[in-house]
């Protein structure tokens, strides 16, 4: 593979693992392979300086703001810790400090990292006044109404200092309140939480506070962003935040030798799993914050701190069966049934093989001894065979294991698919994400009520959700009056939602959600959509050859066509708002962002750009009126200045709007 070509590859992958992890809360990934893929883009972009991207995901923290709650932009960036598993690993970030600073002798404290979601409080004079999530560490949302319900934290500082204060620490759950959370979950029919940063993150993430409410989330400080602090050192500080009222990680030493450091990692490690909250490893940083300021940081990362990690927990077990699962695409995934293990304080029983390209390469049969991996401590993965017991080779399925109709398979893809769309397995999974957050988002229409609902053959299909009743509700199990008119109400809800939403939900093959947004704001209708050529399709930006032939042929087929109809008739919306636009001194003009910009990110560049009648793009070609580059602009800047294609600066293109 060309090194661009495996840079680019990185990238991609690299940004769907952020997106799982920051946004989705489901990551898939254990943080010592993330850091491989992570560590591997750093290398490559080293040692090949022209490919270098501001939108790369080595000069970004991993996440975005939510569309779910209001933008907040951080006054300070909330940065993450580059990640190290190694003593070998420490002691270069220890040399690298000690060659920065010019000294040996500089104090470090360490203390326990919290699995957890980080979190900042902002307060004017004494005063809470705004809580934030960390998104992509320049941008993140507005928490403010859940954090407030969080019991340890302050609402009202005593003695705090004049102006503003940015506390920053982690929301985290304890251990026990996940169990009993998870128990509550389980018998109301929601969504089991696979971990307590999973479920605080989600907790903060409720729409209604009173939600949130009833989640005990806890809070524990450990920096600070902005504010007239007299503290000198991390470790003052730490006790100025106990003064406060705050609660801090009892977990902690401080040293001046590396040699200690990697000794309290050791002895801490089997003394973690008795703390009642999740700790996947230390913080290691320098005490003095005129050492920090020596030190400084990266696009991404402080030099001054480093994350010393704990590897996954790992066990070693029997795989009893290799099975097939059926996602809502069709994709066939062979999922490995375990004899059951304790790993990481839970019980493994099951342990996904993502593709058959992946058996081929573990070389797992059923009935082999493996060695499992309980990944960033959520996900458990076989990764390693230790011996070969198995005799039968597993290939991949001819026929599909939930409907019996044949497998079909693209010549130049991995997987495996059904493509009968009759198939229940297929249902069950896209009955799931039409309700899902990001899509129609019906609260309350989970996995457990989904499967239930196809058990008693009452849906069937989209429209059939529209048609339940409170007596069908009722038959379910665990079903009263209050939960069957709360889910009722959610699905009348759900029928206002805009054109891009029911886009996203209907599961059109290649049409992620941002797809479904530049297609409802191209065409306003559903009808209109139907309606267009492949010309006309091909035409739009960012929807390439295949994207559009995707969905020409979806709104082509029979039964969509009765599917959609039948929604219309249910009475879901069709169409999507438009946006108000504020001039169109961009109309007729295509432009497209590259670089970073100091007073907006990309995105909120291109909702400008589109507001005064312009449209975006994501590739520069002899089409592009201008291009608009910011900071550490790459390969779009010098293909602009190769077709001769106007360049202009973020101010420029302010000036240009009149702004």
């Amino acid at each position: 593979m060309q090194p661009k070509e495996e840079i680019e590859q990185l990238r991609q992958l690299i940004s769907f693992h952020n997106d799982l992890y920051y946004n989705q809360d489901n990551p898939s990934l254990s943080d010592t392979q993330y850091d491989e893929l992570y560590h591997r883009l750093e290398e490559l972009e080293k040692e090949y300086p022209q490919y270098a991207s501001a939108t790369s995901p080595t000069q970004h923290v991993g996440g975005k703001a939510s569309r779910a709650f209001a933008p907040v932009t951080h006054a300070v960036p909330m940065m993450s810790l580059d990640n190290s598993y190694s003593a070998d690993d420490i002691r270069s970030w220890h040399e690298r400090a000690v060659k920065l600073l010019g000294r040996e002798n500089f104090e470090m404290v360490v203390e326990g990292k919290i699995d957890g979601v980080s979190c900042s409080l902002t307060y004017q004079n004494g005063r809470l006044i705004q809580a934030a999530s960390r998104g992509d560490g320049k941008t993140g949302e507005d928490i403010t109404a859940n954090v407030l319900t969080i019991k340890n934290i302050p609402h009202q500082i005593a003695n705090a200092p004049q102006g503003l204060l940015e506390i920053r620490g982690e929301v985290y759950l304890e251990k026990k309140d996940l169990a009993a959370l998870n128990a509550e979950q389980e018998k109301s029919g929601g969504n089991l939480f696979a971990n307590t940063r999973n479920a605080a993150a989600g907790s903060l993430r409720q729409k209604e506070s009173e939600l949130a409410a009833r989640r005990p989330l806890r809070f524990f400080a450990h920096s600070f962003g902005v504010g007239n602090i007299t503290a000198k050192s991390f470790s003052d500080f730490i006790e100025q935040c106990r003064a406060w009222g705050f609660s801090v990680c009892p977990v902690r030493t401080r040293t001046t030798q590396i040699a200690d450091v990697i000794r309290f990692y050791n002895e801490f490690e089997p003394a973690r799993h008795n703390l009642p909250f999740d700790v996947d490893g230390l913080v290691v940083k320098v005490n003095l914050f005129q050492d920090e300021q020596i030190l400084g940081v990266t696009a991404r990362s402080p030099r001054w701190a480093m994350a010393f990690k704990y590897p996954a927990p790992q066990a070693t077990t029997i795989v009893k069966n290799i099975l097939f699962s059926v996602g809502r695409t069709g994709i066939i995934t062979p999922v490995a049934e375990l004899e059951p293990v304790p790993c990481a304080g839970v019980i493994i029983s099951n342990a996904t093989l993502h593709n058959f390209d992946e058996i081929k390469r573990l070389g797992v049969r059923a009935g082999d001894s493996v060695i499992i991996e309980r990944a960033g401590e959520v996900i458990p993965k076989i990764i390693k065979v230790v011996e070969h017991k198995g005799a039968q080779e597993v290939l991949p399925p001819q026929k599909c294991p939930s409907c019996g109709e044949p497998v079909y398979k693209e010549q130049d893809e991995v997987g495996y698919y059904c493509i009968n769309p009759a198939c229940p397995a297929q249902l069950k999974a896209r009955l799931v994400h039409f309700a899902s957050r990001d899509a129609l988002d019906i609260d309350g229409l989970g996995d457990v009520v989904v499967e239930q609902l196809v058990a008693f053959d009452f849906v069937r299909e989209f429209a059939d959700i529209y048609y339940l009743s409170f007596l069908h509700l009722l038959k379910l199990p665990n079903f009263k009056d209050k939960k069957a008119q709360n889910l009722l109400d959610a699905i009348e809800k759900s029928k206002t939602r805009p054109l891009a939403k029911l886009l996203f939900a209907l599961g059109i093959a290649f049409v992620g959600e941002k797809t479904a947004e530049v297609l409802a704001d191209r065409f306003h209708t559903l009808d209109a959509l139907k309606a267009a050529d492949l010309a006309t399709l091909q035409h739009i930006p960012d929807v390439g050859e295949k994207v559009s032939q995707s969905i020409y042929d979806f709104f082509h087929d029979v039964k969509v066509i009765e599917q959609v109809e039948k929604l219309r008739q249910a009475g879901l919306n069709f169409t999507q708002p438009q946006k108000e636009k504020s001039g169109n001194v961009l109309e007729g003009k295509t432009l497209v962002f590259t670089g970073e910009l100091k007073t907006m990110t990309r995105a909120e560049a291109e909702r400008l750009a589109m507001q005064y009648g312009g449209k975006t793009s994501g590739s520069v070609s002899k089409k592009t009126s201008y291009v608009v580059a910011g900071e550490a602009a790459g390969s779009k800047l010098k293909k602009a200045q190769e077709l001769c294609v106007p360049v202009l600066s973020e101010t420029e293109f302010l000036k240009l709007i009149g702004k």
